[in-house]
């Protein structure tokens, strides 16, 4: 073996130019190959960060009524969310060993009423604001005023939102109590400082299933940023789930806290409301006058007792899922839904990525984007190099033949081939790694950000970190290795050809 390495040592010194050649391929190749690997690795850890544990978890439960998976991007479509309709029933298996932390929520869209004619459209996230910050601690940061507490009303509006609105509107949230910050201001805000409309609470009215809805008056407790892909999430608000549910019309904590006896049942029941009214006496020669009410008195929300709510007691229309740690989505997919479909819970679970549609689809496709990216260079690599050697080895015809002559046999050959390129794989793919590597380590240290949402998909968050792993070390290697092998297949076969006269016809 050590005679194979020194005529292989021998011959790359004596073809150095063709072997500076495939030499500076493989240290694209395994640089590249480095770069792509620590940019999927990062993408991946920033997207598992900033939407998984930040937003959605890694598994969304939703209705077996629902009609597509897109529950959390597609509220444009007018569809409010089907609810669940046996949470209960759904609370008691998802204490599961699969299961790290569930938090039941509300996701719909709701009109803000204005006294004028003009309205405007919000997403909210209703929530048990306790759970949620438990959930996902640290998701958001608050710019003013201060978060909601548990059994309060109030809603956490956004910074996009608040921007939003006032384009719209022209008018400036500031949270109920504090006054306003100048600094905040957008710059067409700014230059109307001084009589600059101010708004401290939401009137909304939402939608329900039936077609029903409830106007609601809640007070801006707080303006809030997302922590990362803010121009996201930043268009979700974020409300006290009791005041969601009223919107909706969806049964409440204070509705399932009612016990109702049997006779006051049957008084509710349409016959004997019938009875107890008769219609036609009611409306004959009624006449609303236009000045007997006024639109603040009929947006005024009723006031709710302070007593203590059991706000899990309610209705939810989706659960974010954070399955235990070493648990795959995939495994944690198919065991949810064989559990909710052996005890008929009419419920699904979905992927984060499709429950938030378009985005879930554009981070696979980016992820793709890169793999394909690192493949096409694997096979560049390898149809170069295989043709660069092919034609070394076809240049030395007569020195083989000659070795042929002399008593070397094919094995001898081929393995003296595989080792003159095993050594320039060695060696200028090692280097291609260490640049790759120091790249890696220059680029998290730059600390680059954007503000871009198809970058921010492609770095997992506002900053560009990636990331390389022992895996993605081993993967690199593996690799390199790969396309070693493969590349010179071709070439020990033309070898393997060359026999003793092909020296003499050579001359």
């Amino acid at each position: 073996m050590p005679l194979v390495l020194k005529i292989a040592w021998r011959n790359i010194w004596r073809h150095k130019g063709k072997c500076l050649v495939i030499g500076l391929i493989l240290f694209l190749g395994a640089f590249f190959m480095t770069v792509g690997n620590s940019i999927i690795s990062g993408m991946n850890a920033g997207l598992t960060e900033n939407i998984v544990n930040s937003f959605t978890g890694d598994i969304v439960i939703i209705s077996d009524e629902q009609d597509h998976n897109n529950v959390l991007l597609d509220m444009m479509s007018g569809k409010p969310l089907k609810v669940i309709r046996n949470y209960e029933a759904v609370e008691q298996v998802m204490d599961d060993a699969l299961v790290h932390a569930f938090l039941p929520a509300t996701a719909g869209v709701v009109m803000g009423l204005e006294p004028g004619a003009e309205m405007i459209t919000y997403m909210l996230l209703g929530v048990n604001i306790e759970r949620y910050q438990q959930m996902f601690p640290g998701n958001f940061r608050v710019t003013e005023g201060r978060v909601f507490n548990s059994g309060e009303r109030g809603i956490l509006i956004p910074e996009l939102v608040r921007t939003a609105s006032y384009e719209f509107l022209d008018y400036w949230f500031v949270p109920q109590g504090e006054s306003l910050v100048v600094e905040n201001l957008m710059e067409d805000a700014f230059a109307y400082k001084h009589s600059l409309e101010l708004r401290s609470d939401l009137v909304f009215m939402g939608s329900s299933h039936s077609g029903s809805f409830f106007d609601v008056q809640v007070p801006v407790t707080g303006i809030i940023e997302y922590r990362a892909l803010n121009k996201i999430w930043g268009n979700y608000a974020i409300v006290d789930i009791e005041s969601f549910r009223e919107a909706h019309n969806y049964v409440t904590g204070a509705d399932s806290a009612i016990e109702v006896s049997e006779d006051r049942l049957d008084l509710l029941a349409l016959n004997a409301f019938d009875e107890l009214f008769d219609f036609d006496d009611l409306l004959a020669d009624t006449v609303v006058e236009g000045d007997s009410f006024n639109f603040e008195e009929l947006q005024q929300a009723f006031v709710r007792e302070d007593s203590p709510l059991d706000l899990d007691a309610g209705s939810f229309n989706l659960v974010f899922v954070k399955l235990a740690e070493g648990v795959s989505q995939k495994d944690g997919l198919a065991h949810l839904n064989q559990v909710f479909s052996d005890n008929n819970l009419n419920v699904r679970a979905v992927s984060w990525q499709d429950s938030v549609g378009l985005i879930g689809s554009m981070a696979v496709m980016v992820k793709a984007a890169l793999n394909i990216f690192v493949m096409c260079i694997f096979f560049v690599a390898i149809i170069i190099i295989m043709n660069t050697l092919s034609m070394a080895a076809l240049e030395r015809v007569t020195e083989i033949g000659m070795m042929r002559a002399i008593g070397a046999r094919k094995g001898f050959l081929k393995t003296m081939f595989l080792c003159e390129t095993g050594m320039l794989s060695f060696f200028f793919g090692g280097l291609g790694i260490a640049a790759g590597v120091t790249l890696v380590y220059f680029l998290r240290a730059a600390n680059i950000t954007t503000e871009n949402e198809i970058l921010q998909l492609v770095y997992g968050g506002n900053s560009f970190h990636p990331i390389l792993t022992a895996t993605d070390f081993l993967i690199g290697v593996t690799e390199l290795g790969i396309v070693t092998v493969l590349s010179v297949l071709y070439p020990l076969r033309v070898v393997g050809k060359i026999v003793p006269l092909d020296a003499v016809a050579r001359d």
